[in-house]
C-alpha cells in the first residue's frame, strides 16, 4: 500500500500544461532579470498585508479536486483546497515555522508522550464544538490501513492516542519522535468531525457527501468535475484570521491558454504556478503580479535500480558532475532556482536557521566538470554501459529534463536511451516496481510535508521509505536520520541532519537538480497571501484581499 502521499509530489509532472505557452494582453514591460543566489535565499515568505474585503475571487488549481477527505488529499489541488476549509491541530506559518492551531498548546511530557491541549471554544461549520474524541478519531484514520490512506507512516511509531480529558489527548510513543509535530500541522494532522464522518461512510469526502471541519471557509458548493465554492465561516474561531474574501471558487484550469486568459481579463485571480519555465511571459502580462517566495520543492534525478550502471556511485556522480544545471535552471525556471550545494531545498530550513545556512554556505558548489566525469566513468568500468532514462514525451518538464540527461550520459561515455511513456503512464514509475524494472532512472519535482529537510529526504533513503525505489540503504544515513528524529534539540536536530546532508551529496541516492522557488500568480487587485509553500498546508486564503 502507498502511504504518506510521496505519490502526490510525483504528480507535480502532470502539472505541465497549467504553465503559461502565450500570453494575451498588453505587454508593458521586459521581463526582470533572473535573481541571483543571494536573493534567491533571502525571498519573502509574503506579500503584503490586505486591509480590505472582497465579495469574490477565483483561484486557479491545475485541475479539479478529485477529494477533500485528508486522510486521501495527495496532490497540489486538494491540500489547497483541504487547507483552506479544515484546520489542522498545529499551523505552518508562512516562514515555514510551526505555530498552534487547533491545539492551543502541546508539549513531550517525556521523549515518548505528546500532550494536545485542544483549543476551547472551537465549532464546527454545523455548530457543534469541537471534542477531543474528533481529534482521536482524526488521527486514528490515518492508522487504518482499510482506508487506504497516504499518512500511515507518519504515525509508525505510535502507539496509542487517546483522550485524557475533556480537552486533551495523549499520544503515546513507542520511541522518541521529534518529526511528528512537524507532520500534525500538515494533512495528517487535519480535524475533521467524527458524527459527520461516520454518517458519511465511503461517500464522506466526496462531492456527494463532502466534509465537515472548523476552517475558515466551508463547502457550500461542488459538482464533479466542475467548479469547487466555498464561503467565508462567519463564526470562525481565530480572531486574527477572519476571511477577508467572501467567497473563494476553486476552478481547475488544464489548458494553458485558458489559464492565460482568466489572468489577463480578471476571471481569474490567481493561483500559485507548478511550473515557471513560462514565468518570463508571466512577469510581462498586464493586470498580473508574479511573487517569489521559499518552498519546500526539489527537482531530482531518481536512481530506479542498483543492479544497473547506476549501482556503482562513480556513475552517479560523474553524471551529476557532468549536468549543466545553470543552464537548465535558466531554461525551466527562468534563472529562479538555486544550483543545489546540499540535496534539500533552503526552504525547508523551518527551524535552526543558522545551522543549516552554516553548513549551505560551507559546502562547496557543483561545478560542472566533464573531464572528471569522464574519469570516473573510466575508473568504474562503465564505459558503453546502458543506461535507460524513463521519460514522456507529452509532458514538457520532464522531456526537457529527460533528454538533458540523454545527452550528458552519452557526453561521459555512457549508452543512454530513452524509454517513453505516455503521460498517463508516467506515474507508474512511481507506483509500480514493474514499470520500473524496464528504466534505470527518472525524474520529478518533489517536496516534504512540512519546513524540515527530513520530511523529503526520510522518504527516499531509509529502507521502508515509500519513495525509496531502488532499495538504497546506507546504515550511517539512517542512524544520523534515527538519531535527528529523537534528538529534543532542535539546532542539535539541524546539525544531525546537516550530516545526513552532507552524506547524500557524496552518496547521491536522488541526484539533486534544482531547488526552485514558489510562484505566486495573483491580480494586482489582490494582496495579503504568503509567497511560500504554506499555501500547501495552511488556510492562506483566509488571507486574501485588497490593498489600500
Amino acid at each position: 500500500m502507498l502511504t504518506n502521499s510521496r505519490i502526490r509530489a510525483t504528480l507535480i509532472a502532470l502539472c505541465v500544461a497549467i504553465v503559461v505557452t502565450g500570453c494575451g494582453g498588453r505587454v508593458p514591460s521586459a521581463a526582470p532579470p533572473a535573481p541571483d543566489a543571494a536573493t534567491l535565499l533571502n525571498l519573502p515568505s509574503t506579500t503584503t498585508a490586505a486591509t480590505k474585503g472582497v465579495d469574490s475571487a477565483t483561484w486557479a488549481l491545475y485541475r479539479d479536486p478529485t477529494t477533500v477527505d485528508p486522510a486521501t488529499a495527495f496532490d497540489y489541488p486538494e491540500n489547497t483546497v483541504v487547507a483552506t476549509m479544515c484546520d489542522a491541530l498545529l499551523r505552518q506559518k508562512p516562514d515555514g515555522s510551526i505555530g498552534f492551531g487547533l491545539a492551543s498548546d502541546y508539549r513531550y511530557v517525556t521523549p515518548t508522550q505528546l500532550a494536545l491541549t485542544i483549543r476551547p471554544g472551537v465549532t464546527f461549520w454545523d455548530g457543534k464544538p469541537l471534542t477531543a474524541e474528533d481529534v482521536v478519531y482524526s488521527l486514528e484514520r490515518h492508522r487504518n490501513p482499510a482506508l487506504g490512506g497516504f499518512y500511515g507512516t507518519v504515525f509508525d511509531r505510535v502507539d496509542s492516542i487517546t483522550a485524557t480529558g475533556p480537552g486533551t489527548v495523549t499520544i503515546n510513543l513507542t520511541t522518541p519522535d521529534y518529526w511528528l509535530p512537524g507532520e500534525l500541522s500538515a494533512m495528517p494532522g487535519i480535524v475533521i468531525q467524527k458524527a459527520f464522518a461516520e454518517s458519511a461512510g465511503a461517500k464522506f469526502g466526496t462531492p456527494e457527501a463532502g466534509t465537515m471541519c472548523t476552517g475558515a471557509y466551508r463547502l457550500t458548493k461542488w459538482t464533479s468535475g466542475d467548479t469547487l465554492k466555498v464561503t467565508a465561516n462567519p463564526n470562525y474561531w481565530d480572531s486574527t484570521l477572519k476571511p477577508l474574501t467572501k467567497e473563494v471558487t476553486f476552478r481547475g484550469v488544464s489548458d494553458a491558454a485558458t489559464l492565460t486568459t482568466g489572468l489577463t481579463t480578471g476571471e481569474i485571480d490567481g493561483s500559485y504556478v507548478t511550473d515557471t519555465s513560462n514565468l518570463a511571459q508571466l512577469q510581462r502580462t498586464a493586470g498580473v503580479s508574479v511573487h517569489m517566495g521559499p518552498t519546500l520543492e526539489s527537482e531530482f534525478l531518481i536512481p530506479a535500480n542498483l543492479t544497473g550502471v547506476l549501482g556503482d556511485v562513480r556513475v552517479r556522480r560523474a553524471l551529476s558532475l557532468a549536468f549543466d544545471r545553470r543552464s537548465f535552471i535558466n531554461a525551466v525556471y527562468a534563472g529562479n532556482a538555486l544550483e543545489p550545494r546540499l540535496s534539500a531545498n533552503p526552504g525547508t530550513w523551518g527551524y535552526a536557521k543558522d545551522v543549516f545556512s552554516a553548513a549551505w554556505n560551507a559546502a562547496p558548489e557543483v561545478k560542472r566538470d566533464l573531464d572528471e566525469a569522464k574519469r570516473l566513468i573510466r575508473e568504474a568500468g562503465a564505459e558503453g554501459k546502458p543506461l535507460v532514462i524513463g521519460t514522456s514525451s507529452g509532458m514538457a518538464t520532464v522531456a526537457t529534463m529527460s533528454n538533458a540527461w540523454l545527452e550528458v550520459a552519452n557526453t561521459i561515455g555512457l549508452n543512454a536511451k530513452l524509454l517513453n511513456v505516455s503521460p498517463e503512464n508516467y506515474i507508474n514509475f512511481f507506483t509500480d516496481p514493474k514499470a520500473r524494472a524496464g528504466v534505470d532512472a527518472f525524474s520529478t519535482t518533489t517536496y516534504g510535508d512540512y519546513a524540515d529537510p527530513a520530511a523529503l529526504i526520510a522518504t527516499y533513503v531509509l529502507p521502508q521509505g515509500n519513495q525509496n525505489y531502488s532499495g538504497y540503504e546506507n546504515a550511517a544515513i539512517t542512524d544520523w536520520l534515527d538519531k535527528a528524529r529523537a534528538e529534543a534539540d532542535p539546532a542539535r536536530r539541524a546539525a544531525d541532519m546537516v550530516e545526513v546532508d552532507k552524506l547524500l551529496m557524496q552518496e547521491l541516492p536522488w541526484i539533486p537538480v534544482a531547488h526552485p522557488v514558489t510562484c505566486l500568480v495573483l491580480s494586482d487587485k489582490l494582496t495579503g497571501v504568503p509567497t511560500s509553500f504554506a499555501y500547501m498546508q495552511s488556510p492562506v486564503l483566509a488571507m486574501l484581499g485588497a490593498g489600500s
